[in-house]
């Protein structure tokens, strides 16, 4: 009787010692499903590793894709991933530098081709006058010299005045006994508008001036 129950208890242990070792036997089993099992979660039997990281990928989110072979010359993984994010980001500029604007900074604006050079005008009222002038420019300032002749006497006249976009105010001295302030609009290479002239020995008078450029200077 003893030794029957002695038996029976030996063959009770030799059963369970079988199916513990058939529970858990890491022989044949990947990297992956040893670190699942440690973290309590058993999973079926893949045949390769790579089927095991698609699964983790599918059901956990964990991205296990790696580049073929280290970006650039880059020794370490590390700086491979930095190379390749600075490699982006030099793109992405490339790119809207090829398909956008080029910047504000490269354009220049068109400049005036100036007031500069030898003008012949023609001044009306109750005589026609001739006035010649060569005007020179600094900035918004003009200036100048030549000569004024109203039909009689040729006289030596100087010119100063200043240019805001298209508009000429211009000042003219006759030998110093005559002023003539002309108020021009400029097109090109002509001058048109009035004048108010002014002189030593009588009242002022106003009339119309017309010029044109016979010889431009930069």
């Amino acid at each position: 009787m003893v030794c029957s129950a002695i038996t029976l208890l030996m063959v009770l242990i030799a059963l369970f010692s079988g199916n513990a070792t058939s529970i858990y036997d890491p022989a044949g089993k990947s990297a992956d499903q040893l670190i699942n099992e440690s973290r309590g979660i058993f999973e079926g039997t893949y045949e390769t590793p790579q089927e095991s990281r698609k699964k983790w990928s599918k059901e956990y989110g964990i991205n296990f894709t790696m580049p073929s072979k280290l970006s650039g010359n880059s020794t370490t993984p590390e700086a491979s991933r930095s190379s390749a994010s600075a490699g982006g980001t030099t793109q992405f500029q490339t790119t809207n530098l090829i398909g956008g604007e080029e910047p504000q900074a490269g354009r220049q604006p068109a400049s005036s081709s100036g007031i500069a050079g030898t003008w012949s005008f023609e001044l009306r009222d109750s005589k026609t006058r001739q006035l010649a002038l060569n005007l020179f420019q600094s900035e918004d300032a003009v200036f100048g010299i030549g000569t004024i002749n109203d039909g009689g006497d040729t006289q030596q006249a100087s010119a100063s005045g200043s240019l805001e976009g298209d508009k000429l105010d211009l000042d003219v001295t006759s030998s110093g006994t005559g002023l003539y302030r002309l108020t021009l609009t400029m097109n090109g290479n002509t001058l048109s508008g009035d004048y108010r002239a002014f002189s030593t020995d009588g009242e002022p008078w106003k009339g119309i001036a017309n010029g044109i450029r016979t010889e431009a200077r930069t």
